[in-house]
């Protein structure tokens, strides 16, 4: 035969075990935040170099540049961006370096910041076919709590894609 106290005990152990589940809920939703994305093309621009010593590829290089962001190719101007990339290993056998990429993507309500590593032949232009997936940091405005990732594809005729994939903390 099953007790009062037994019952009670149940009952007060099961209000307690939903209590931890609506709190852990309620303080992760951000966790459960609907996935976003958007897609936009940058204008090609010739990038700002600045070449230390030794001449010709070596650590510490940096490129700069900065230009519009479009919501399609040719299309309506949606913001601009400022990037910067550090020269961070260099590899003379394979002639390939790897560079710090940094990016400020600026919107008329906010900012998205985006880091990465990335790989690319010495000194040359990024090719067609060239991508890499970073990561998404943080942002201002609108997209202050961002996380998630980008996608950069090279396609032809020296154009950019670049894919955003985020969540919006609430």
């Amino acid at each position: 035969m099953i007790s009062i106290a037994l019952i009670v005990n149940l009952e007060r152990g099961m209000k307690k075990i939903m209590t931890y589940i609506a709190l852990f809920i309620g303080l992760n939703m951000a966790a459960f935040a609907e996935q976003l994305q958007s897609v936009e093309y940058p204008d090609a621009a010739v990038p700002q170099v600045l070449d230390v010593m030794p001449a010709g590829p070596s650590i510490g290089d940096m490129y700069t540049s900065e230009g519009s962001l479009r919501s399609s190719i040719g299309g309506p101007v949606v913001g601009e961006y400022f990037e910067q990339a550090t020269l961070v290993h260099l590899n003379d056998t394979l002639t390939r370096t790897t560079r710090s990429f940094m990016v400020e993507s600026v919107y008329p309500d906010g900012s998205i910041y985006k880091l990465n590593l990335i790989q690319t032949d010495h000194g040359l232009p990024l090719k067609e076919g060239h991508g890499h997936v970073g990561a998404i940091v943080g942002g201002t405005g609108k997209y202050s709590g961002i996380r998630g990732s980008y996608e950069y594809e090279m396609l032809a005729g020296g154009v950019a894609k670049v894919t955003n994939t985020y969540w919006l903390a609430k």
